[in-house]
């Protein structure tokens, strides 16, 4: 990993909000389910602007809270901003603007959790607080590389 900190442009997106107990995690499920979705609303007005991305809020030990969705070039009409919207309902949102800690993770899905702590301990280590809503933006579709050690996933950590 090579950490860095860079300083981002707000980022408007389509995007769903999940909240659930732990206990009924099943991530690749929750990607399966609502990407398409968001992918077909956004298809709609053009397509995404980049890559999926998953973006945490809670994450244990009882609940997470989560956004799946896709950058988009601007806010998509007819959506209403996704605190306005009921569970899995496709939505407006935006990933932050300002300085964030960031890294590249190579490799299967399952080193993330573990890489973004990683990212975390660098941040701290660097003297920086980290803020809430930290996010994975998923470079390579999984469908396409057929080896899980190949594929990208860029992290990103906002810095209060």
């Amino acid at each position: 990993m090579s950490e860095r900190i860079v300083d981002l442009d707000e980022q408007p997106t389509a995007a769903v909000r999940v909240q659930q107990e732990m206990r009924e995690l099943n991530i690749a499920g929750l990607f399966s389910h609502y990407l398409p979705v968001v992918f077909g609303r956004v298809a709609e007005h053009g397509g995404p602007s980049g890559p999926p991305y998953g973006r945490y809020f809670t994450f244990g030990p009882d609940q997470i809270d989560m956004e799946i969705g896709v950058p988009v070039t601007t806010p998509l009409p007819g959506l209403a901003p996704l605190d306005d919207c009921a569970p899995g309902e496709v939505g407006t949102s935006l990933l932050p603007a300002g300085p964030a800690g960031t890294t590249v993770h190579r490799g299967s899905y399952e080193g993330l959790g573990s890489a973004m702590l990683r990212l975390r301990a660098w941040i701290l280590a660097e003297g920086r607080t980290p803020g809430a809503g930290q996010w994975e933006s998923y470079v390579d579709d999984p469908a396409r590389v057929l080896d899980p050690a190949d594929l990208t996933t860029e992290l990103y950590w906002p810095l209060e």
